[in-house]
């Protein structure tokens, strides 16, 4: 079903909390839970029912050993009754198998396959039946009241030792510490079941299936793996069918540094791929560039800076930032390959790691910056360093322009030197920018030129425009040299780039990086 039909295609909407869907029968005991979140709802409104009940999923998993999940929030809640799904949506624990399955397995194809899901996840999801007991009454599967030797309060069944037992006796769970989020599902299921313990016709297909078989024998020996397998499919559920406000949605908790780390390969890979290094850099300094150090920050994210905002128009659209769509479209299926890291982190990560692909220092970057969440939080025009005369504001001279929008971000005139030197990477266009030259371009910005610094070749997605450097995918502290120089043939040199070595206070660093690369890079 299309997201046009949100909220009628189901999903995590809340639509649960209403009557018919909290009375089908396979939500028995369901309004317990809701009974449980109604006092935490009345104390924070503004949260939807629908984030509410992830976050407490979530949590749930977390408190009792399970993975942190990278959750997402801002999902907007089914507003009535008409708005819950038919009965018969979610998984039956034995047949007769509804609809045409004839087997456990296809019937949870059938299920999960519908949502979206993969082989990998149905198996994934199916370990939290670690936690949790199944009573016959409700389900018609499991045992009544009297339960068992692992679900009556004798029995200590947390992971941190102590005594609870949840707020009844009875019933049956498929592990001995139905408390504990651990691997102890898979390998209890491999023995099928034991003593006291549940495993259903859909548990033991886990292990007869040749798609789920691998998967399920690699988490009954391997923790690690499934836990980081069901953080990111108990995520995809939790965002099944969610429509969001903001659009992008909210994450309170910072990506992993594992997951921080896949994204920096990917954005290795894709950065020596496309020789997209210039662009990607300018991305994430046009967006950190608008910052005012003089607004307080209680005013964020209307400070501007590294937030993300220069994803929307009409930032995007400002004449500084010509060409920057294509850099943002680069990103984006990265992006949404790591939904967890925030569009300013991203932007700032793919600078970093096109600094060092480039044979530049390795920056020390600290992650976890929160996304500006609509257009209005976009800073005005004008915030950019222009590349010439007439001067914005009250700036007479190149460097006067500069020191008045590097010292408005609260930088010294040693980093707006250092930082100049970036222009070691990259070409201007004349039609983008006003400087440089068109898309005929030099002896050095055509396809003949090699100007990677490990000599493969390589030459951005276009040929043309003017390049600081001969060698502007190499990240050195050549434009300093050429600038010194005043350029030199068919080389860009502004008048920004000039009062380096004219300005009384900005000369004695950009002297110093001509001589000394390891003094620029650090």
């Amino acid at each position: 079903m299309p997201m046009t039909d949100w909220p009628n295609c189901g999903g995590a909407n809340g639509s649960i909390r209403f009557e018919p869907e909290i009375n089908h029968g396979a939500n028995a005991g369901l309004q317990n839970a809701l009974n449980l979140l109604k006092p935490i709802k009345a104390s924070f409104p503004e949260i939807s029912w629908a984030d509410l009940m992830q976050m407490a999923s979530a949590t749930a998993i977390e408190v009792a050993g399970g993975p942190k999940i990278p959750m997402r929030y801002g999902r907007l809640d089914a507003w009535a009754p008409k708005n819950c799904p038919k009965e018969g949506n979610l998984p039956a624990g034995g047949a007769p198998w509804p609809g045409s399955a004839s087997t456990p397995q296809q019937h949870l194809r059938d299920v999960f396959h519908r949502m979206g899901l993969s082989d990998k996840d149905i198996v994934a999801l199916s370990g939290a039946h670690t936690l949790g007991r199944a009573y016959k009454f409700r389900s018609g599967f499991g045992l009544d009241e009297k339960g068992c030797k692992y679900t009556t309060g004798k029995c200590l069944v947390r992971k941190d030792g102590k005594e609870g037992h949840g707020q009844t006796d009875g019933g049956q769970s498929w592990t001995p510490k139905w408390l504990s989020f651990d691997n102890s599902y898979f390998t209890y299921c491999k023995q099928k079941g034991g003593e006291d313990l549940l495993s259903l016709d859909t548990d033991q297909c886990l292990f007869e299936d040749a798609a789920f078989k691998p998967f399920a024998e690699k988490y009954a020996t391997d923790e690690s793996a499934f836990f980081k397998d069901y953080a990111m499919a108990h995520k995809a559920l939790s965002e099944l069918g969610s429509k969001w406000e903001p659009a992008d949605g909210m994450y309170i908790d910072p990506p992993t540094v594992e997951r921080l780390q896949e994204c920096q390969e990917v954005l290795k890979k894709m950065v020596d791929e496309v020789n997209c290094h210039p662009i990607l850099i300018r991305l994430a300094w046009h967006d950190s560039g608008t910052y005012d150090a003089k607004m307080p920050m209680t005013d964020w994210p209307n400070c501007g800076g590294a937030n993300g905002s220069i994803r929307f128009e009409p930032e995007i659209n400002h004449g500084a930032n010509a060409g920057l769509q294509n850099a943002l479209n680069l990103l984006k299926p990265i992006k949404a390959s790591f939904p967890e890291i925030s569009w300013a982190d991203l932007m700032q990560m793919a600078s970093a790691t096109a600094i060092e692909v480039a044979g530049g220092p390795k920056i020390p970057m600290r992650y976890g910056r929160l996304d500006a969440w609509a257009p209005k939080n976009c800073p005005k025009e004008g915030n950019l360093p222009a590349g010439g005369a007439p001067w914005p504001g009250s700036a007479s001279t190149p460097q006067q322009h500069l020191r008045d929008v590097f010292h408005r971000m609260g930088l010294s005139d040693k980093d707006i030197v250092a930082l100049s030197g970036a222009h070691t990477l990259g070409r201007a266009y004349k039609f983008r920018s006003g400087f440089g030259l068109d898309e005929k371009g030099c002896k050095y910005t055509t396809g003949k030129c090699l100007v990677r610094k490990d000599g493969k070749e390589g030459h951005g997605q276009t040929d043309g425009g003017q390049s600081w450097t001969p060698k502007w995918l190499s990240f050195d502290n050549s434009y300093f040299t050429y600038c010194k120089q005043k350029g030199g043939e068919d080389l860009l040199s502004l008048d920004t780039d000039q009062c380096l070595f004219e300005d009384a206070a900005f000369k004695p660093f950009a002297e110093k990086y001509a001589t000394d690369e390891s003094a620029f890079f650090k």
